[in-house]
C-alpha cells in the first residue's frame, strides 16, 4: 500500500467529511477497471487502496484512532488478521450510486461486475454471513490502576453459540437452499428511470442472507444458533490508560447466527477524579502548603504520591507558587517513557498571631528596613 491516507485520497488531515467522500468518488471514479482495461490489475489494487483509506476516513472513531496511531490504531477493528480485506468495507450504498451514474448505459454493471470480482470471496460460496452484534460497555479505573494497570472483571449479558447445536442452529446440521433467494442470500430489485436501470441488492429475508435455510431446527434456540447468556470475563487495563480511550477485546461480543464470526466488546474507560492530584497528560500535578518560616529558612516535607508518602526538600527562599518536580513519580505512557510529579508550593500566612510571633515580626521588620537603607547609603 503506498502513502498515508489523507495522500491516497488526495486530501489534508482537515478535510470534512464530505470532501473526503467526494474525494473517494473521483477516485474511484478514475481507478475503474473498465477506464483502465490496459492495466486492470494496477487499477484493480489502486481501487482497494483507496477504499481502505475511505473506510477508516469516513468513519469518526477510525479516523481518531488513525490520526492518533496511524495504521496501527486501526489494524485490530479488520474482520480478520491480514490487514483490510472487502469483508471490512461497510460504505458499498456510498458508491453504488456512482457506478450507475457513470455507466448507466449499462444498467449500472459497472459497480456490479465491479464488486462482484472484488467481493467474490465475500459473495460467491458463502453468502451475507452477518457478524454478531458488537458490544460495549464502560468501565471506571483511578488513577492508581492507571499507574500500575489493573484487572478488571465484568458480567455480560450477550448471546453465546447454543450448547444443544453448537450453534449451526439445526440438530444434524442439515439445511436447505432458501426457495425465496434460490441460494444466492440476496434479492434484487430492479428500477428502471428513462433509459438507465438501478439494481438494488439486499440479504433475503427469508433465510438472512445465507442462501440456506435449517431443515431440522434446534428447538432450544428456535434455529438461530445463539441462546441468551450471563458470561463473567477478565480483562486487562494496560497501565497509562487515558480517559475515554477504547479497548477491543475480538470476540466477545454476540455470537452471530448460525455460526457465524462473533462481534466484539468495546471497552470505554473513564478515569474517575481524584481529590488530591490532577492528571495533564502522563504528568501528575499536586499543591502543598508550607508556612513562611519554611519557605525562607528551607526545610523537609512530607508530601502524597501515587506510590504513598515520601520527603520533598524545600530549599531556602523559595517562592509562592513554586513548582518542584519529581522526577519518574507521574503515569506511565502507554507509548513509552513516564511522566513527572508537579508539586505547586503554596505560602501559607497566618491570619493570627501570637504576641511572641508579633515581636519577632516586628523585630524582622526592623532588620529588613535596616538593609534596605544601609543599601541605599552604599
Amino acid at each position: 500500500m503506498s502513502g498515508d491516507y489523507y495522500d491516497r485520497l488526495g486530501v489534508d488531515k482537515n478535510a470534512t467529511k464530505d470532501e473526503i467522500k467526494r474525494a473517494y468518488r473521483r477516485k474511484a471514479k478514475k481507478f475503474h477497471p473498465d477506464r483502465n482495461p490496459d492495466k486492470a490489475e494496477w487499477a484493480r489494487e489502486k481501487f482497494k487502496e483507496i477504499s481502505e483509506a475511505y473506510e477508516v476516513l469516513a468513519d469518526e472513531n477510525k479516523r481518531q484512532q488513525y490520526d492518533r496511531y496511524g495504521e496501527a490504531g486501526v489494524r485490530d477493528q479488520y474482520f480478520g488478521d491480514q490487514g483490510f480485506t472487502w469483508n471490512d468495507f461497510s460504505h458499498r450504498d456510498d458508491v453504488e450510486d456512482l457506478f450507475s451514474d457513470f455507466f448507466g448505459g449499462r444498467g449500472g454493471g459497472g459497480f456490479n461486475d465491479l464488486f462482484s470480482d472484488l467481493f467474490g470471496a465475500r459473495r460467491r460460496g458463502r453468502q451475507h454471513v452477518r457478524k454478531g452484534n458488537d458490544l460495549r460497555v464502560t468501565v471506571e479505573v483511578d488513577l492508581g490502576e492507571v499507574k500500575d494497570g489493573t484487572d478488571k472483571t465484568l458480567r455480560l449479558h450477550r448471546k453465546k453459540d447454543c450448547g444443544e447445536c453448537g450453534g449451526v442452529g439445526s440438530k444434524d446440521g442439515t439445511t436447505t437452499t432458501c426457495e425465496k433467494c434460490g441460494g444466492s442470500g440476496e434479492i434484487r430489485n430492479v428500477q428502471r428511470q428513462g433509459f438507465q436501470q438501478f439494481i438494488r441488492v439486499a440479504p433475503c429475508p427469508d433465510c438472512g442472507g445465507r442462501g440456506q435455510k435449517m431443515k431440522d431446527p434446534c428447538e432450544n434456540c428456535e434455529g438461530v444458533g445463539v441462546v441468551d447468556a450471563m458470561e463473567t470475563l477478565t480483562v486487562k487495563i494496560p497501565a497509562g490508560v487515558e480517559d475515554g480511550s477504547r479497548l477491543k477485546v475480538s470476540g466477545k461480543g454476540d455470537a452471530g447466527e448460525h455460526g457465524a464470526p462473533s462481534g466484539d466488546l468495546y471497552i470505554y474507560i473513564r478515569v474517575k477524579p481524584n481529590d488530591d492530584f490532577v492528571r495533564r497528560g502522563r504528568n501528575i500535578h499536586s499543591e502543598v502548603d508550607i508556612s513562611m518560616s519554611e519557605a525562607a529558612l528551607g526545610d523537609s516535607i512530607t508530601i502524597k504520591t501515587l506510590e504513598g508518602k515520601t520527603n520533598m526538600k524545600i530549599p531556602p527562599g523559595t517562592q509562592p507558587g513554586q513548582n518542584f518536580r519529581l522526577r519518574g513519580k507521574g503515569l506511565p505512557d502507554m507509548r513509552g517513557g513516564t511522566g513527572d510529579h508537579i508539586v505547586t508550593v503554596n505560602v501559607k500566612i497566618p491570619e493570627k498571631l501570637s504576641k511572641k510571633q508579633k515581636e519577632l515580626l516586628s523585630e524582622f521588620k526592623k532588620l529588613e528596613r535596616k538593609g534596605k537603607k544601609g543599601l541605599f547609603g552604599r
